[in-house]
């Protein structure tokens, strides 16, 4: 397990490692990002292969999903020819039906091995106590089980970082491990903070000691190929991509802005002026819009193929405390084929939002 990996770390080769996740996978409670698990685990590995250069490559996005995950894969994973990925979203696909679940995980493992054959992963699961409390009460995740289910399919090693957190809050907790309890280990019931973030390495790091001195050894490094597919071709996610704002027909009202949408994405279209239109055309079945979300953000109003307007909501409670990117979906289950999105500042907003801004960095695609 994990041949290639060491391989590379053994023979001083250089390992490239992306960190592929939601919130606790970019360091989200954390003191510092050295203090999360993924920046432990870069440390370790320093530590322990200070022959070998160790480059990390952060590619989490907390508040997201495996949805943005497999349409922004190849852009902020593949790119970067990852060695090794860890691969995170068992907290954000916690709403996620299973089938969705499979699709995107399975996409997102084939586009990285696709990429370069010899790249190998890792599926971390991480928790919260509502997550804890929900499967201690009998339920099932199911986009768990599902990225699961496509890990065993290819191969891949998995490691519950979470059950590991939750274990240390059970044998130190109350009875029935309240909120005191967690807040122990975590900021605020979901995200660790330091010490929960160190019991998350530990586990991190022990099964990739145990894997690593447990490796075949090799004379090069080795090519997986890939299975048949789980998802039939038609109906797979493995065309999910990222289309730049810059692809859209935009008035007057809009101005493209070079600049980053919160570190995620190198431009945007913004617009703040109520009516101000753009119209996208795209090939495919679906398609959402990765956006930033602000204190001033508004809505959007929506139609496809001239139909019924729906208006779109850039702004959440969250918005409050922090700017960030992130994605919506605007419409699927379209026929496949060619297909036009019109989008227009809406005069609504949230009661709390400070404005009526549009920041659109790129089109989803599938």
């Amino acid at each position: 397990m994990l041949e290639n990996t060491a391989y590379k770390l053994k023979h001083g080769l250089g390992l490239t490692v992306a960190y592929f996740g939601g919130s606790i996978t970019e360091g989200a409670g954390a003191s510092s990002y050295a203090s999360s698990w993924a920046g432990l685990t870069t440390a370790w590995l320093r530590e322990r292969f200070p022959a070998c250069a160790i480059r990390p490559v952060q590619a989490a996005i907390g508040g997201t999903d495996s949805t943005l995950g497999v349409h922004r894969c190849e852009r902020d994973v593949c790119e970067a020819e990852p060695d090794l990925v860890f691969y995170e979203f068992a907290v954000n696909d916690s709403g996620m039906d299973f089938l969705t679940a499979v699709k995107n995980t399975e996409a997102c493992f084939r586009k990285i091995r696709t990429a370069n054959p010899a790249a190998e992963i890792v599926t971390v699961y991480t928790t919260t106590k509502y997550l804890s409390d929900r499967m201690a009460a009998g339920w099932v995740q199911p986009a768990k089980t599902a990225h699961g289910a496509v890990s065993f399919r290819y191969g891949i090693p998995q490691i519950d970082i979470g059950e590991a957190l939750r274990h240390r809050v059970l044998a130190e907790g109350s009875p029935r491990a309240d909120e005191a309890d967690w807040l122990r280990y975590t900021t605020d019931t979901v995200h660790p903070n330091d010490a929960g973030y160190a019991i998350c390495a530990d586990v991190i790091r022990e099964s990739l000691g145990r894997w690593i001195d447990g490796a075949e050894p090799l004379d090069g490094l080795r090519t997986y190929e890939l299975p048949s597919p789980l998802v039939p071709e038609e109906e797979s996610h493995m065309r999910a991509r990222i289309v730049d704002c810059r692809e859209a027909a935009a008035d007057k009202c809009w101005t493209l802005k070079e600049e980053s949408l919160c570190g995620r994405y190198p431009r945007y279209l913004a617009c703040g002026e109520p009516g101000g239109e753009l119209t996208f055309r795209f090939m495919g079945r679906q398609v959402g819009l990765y956006w930033m979300m602000a204190k001033d953000s508004g809505d959007a109003f929506c139609s496809v193929d001239g139909g019924n307007a729906f208006s779109v909501r850039s702004w959440d409670h969250y918005c409050k405390s922090f700017n960030r990117a992130n994605a919506a979906c605007v419409i699927r289950d379209l026929p496949e084929g060619e297909h036009t999105l019109r989008l227009w500042v809406s005069a609504d907003k949230a009661e709390e939002s400070e404005g009526h801004m549009l920041r659109i960095g790129a089109f989803l695609v599938l």
